[in-house]
């Protein structure tokens, strides 16, 4: 982001910390405000009466949520995942700033965008029936969106529990139990405190495409 743009933030901004477990915003809250996420990790969900589906997970450095340009209220929830820390700045004074500076729209055009491509990957997996190829194609997409290169191949760098990944693939726990156990004694990939490290992406990229013949 631009060095003005920053100090705009930090000028008419607040500092917000959240605890583990604390939400941000609920589904349906009016959308007045923008985030910046400073430190910490957020999942975006869609809640309903029976249960709750990720849509995303961030981690820093992010603005979010991008679809709140609309005025309209927040269409999922935030919830912090650990300590946390957001820079929320009033929606007016941001659009405001952003009208007056019209070369920003295409940051945030470009962010739209991405945010656009990763919702249709993220149907287009849900849409698979098989549930190794859901949790494969996940995995694969946390790599390359998440991923750091390490001395076994690359690191995801978001801490996930079980719970975590089969709500983002919509499957049950104890088949993202079963799965993962497989995938660890192929040597696709490693687990260690919640890590997880994709040993070999291409293999990991043959393991899902035997799937899906």
């Amino acid at each position: 982001m631009p060095p003005e743009f920053i100090d705009f933030c930090l000028a008419h901004g607040r500092i917000r910390r959240y605890a583990p477990k604390e939400y941000l915003y609920f589904s349906d809250d009016e959308g007045n405000t923008v985030y910046f996420l400073i430190s910490g990790r957020i999942h975006l969900y869609l809640m309903s009466e029976f249960s709750e589906k990720i849509i995303r997970v961030l981690s820093p450095p992010t603005f979010f949520p991008e679809i709140v340009l609309d005025e309209k209220p927040y269409p999922h929830a935030a919830l912090c995942m650990e300590e946390t820390k957001v820079l929320a700045l009033d929606r007016k004074l941001f659009m405001g700033y952003i009208e007056s500076n019209p070369s920003l729209l295409w940051i945030f055009y470009r962010e739209l965008a991405l945010d656009l491509r990763r919702s249709y990957r993220q149907i287009r997996n849900l849409s698979l029936g098989d549930a190794r190829l859901r949790l494969g194609a996940k995995l694969f997409a946390l790599a390359h969106v998440h991923g750091l290169p390490s001395e076994k191949g690359v690191l995801i760098t978001l801490p996930l529990s079980v719970t975590e990944l089969a709500g983002m693939c919509s499957l049950a726990r104890e088949s993202v139990s079963r799965i993962l156990g497989e995938l660890k004694k192929t040597k696709i990939i490693e687990i260690e405190k919640k890590k997880i490290t994709v040993i070999d992406l291409e293999t990991l990229r043959e393991w899902i495409h035997a799937r899906e013949n």
